[in-house]
Parts: structure tokens; C-alpha cells; sequence
């Protein structure tokens, strides 16, 4: 693999790499699987939002949530879970704002993901 100078601005890369006990293929594997899974995820949450279920909303942000937590993305981890508690708190005024802010996050961080795999 080559240099993570793309992914460091997103991730907390020593957090990662210790989470994957330094092995880089599977670091490589997570990262794929998160590339995979990271459409349909999106997807889920602009239909939750287009729906204007909240239940659906905080489901779809908690997914996300996850999937980059797994991938000590904190920044962003951190904004899906604000869109997860402020939907489970049912204040849905808030949630566009959250939204397009976690849209410009997670769309940069896709960006120099795809970027960093090219170039593995």
C-alpha cells in the first residue's frame, strides 16, 4: 500500500491501524468493504429523509455511524451520530443542516478513499 496522506485527514490512521493489528491487507479489505457498502447506506438515509421518517432517519444514521467508527473516521462518525440523536429526539428542523454537512464530509472522505485505493 501506498501512503495514507489522503486518508489521514479522515481517519485517526494509529487508532486504525492498531484496530487491524497493523495487517494492511485487511486494512485494504475494510477499506473495500466500506467503498461497497457506502452507496446503499447513503442511499437509505436520503430516502429516510425524503420520507420523513425519523425512526428510518436515526436507523440510517446509526448505520453509518458505525461503519465509520469501525473505521476510526471520528469527524464524520461523530456528525452521523448527531443526525442519529437529533432524529431520535424527533427534532427534524434540524436534521437538513446535519445532513448536508455530513454530505460534504463523507463525500471527501469517499473521494480520498477511492484516491488512497487506486493508488494500493
Amino acid at each position: 500500500m501506498k501512503s495514507f496522506t489522503f486518508l489521514e485527514e479522515f481517519v485517526n490512521l494509529p487508532e486504525l491501524l492498531d484496530r487491524v493489528e497493523n495487517d494492511k491487507d485487511l486494512l485494504a479489505e475494510l477499506l473495500a468493504l466500506f467503498q461497497e457498502d457506502l452507496p446503499e447506506s447513503r442511499a437509505a438515509l436520503q430516502t429516510a429523509i425524503n420520507g420523513g421518517n425519523l425512526r428510518d432517519i436515526e436507523r440510517a444514521a446509526h448505520r453509518l455511524k458505525g461503519m465509520l467508527a469501525n473505521l476510526s473516521a471520528r469527524d464524520t462518525a461523530s456528525l452521523a451520530a448527531e443526525i442519529e440523536s437529533t432524529a431520535r429526539a424527533g427534532n427534524a428542523q434540524k436534521i437538513p443542516e446535519l445532513v448536508s454537512m455530513f454530505d460534504l464530509l463523507i463525500t471527501a472522505f469517499s473521494i480520498a478513499l477511492d484516491s488512497f485505493m487506486a493508488s494500493a
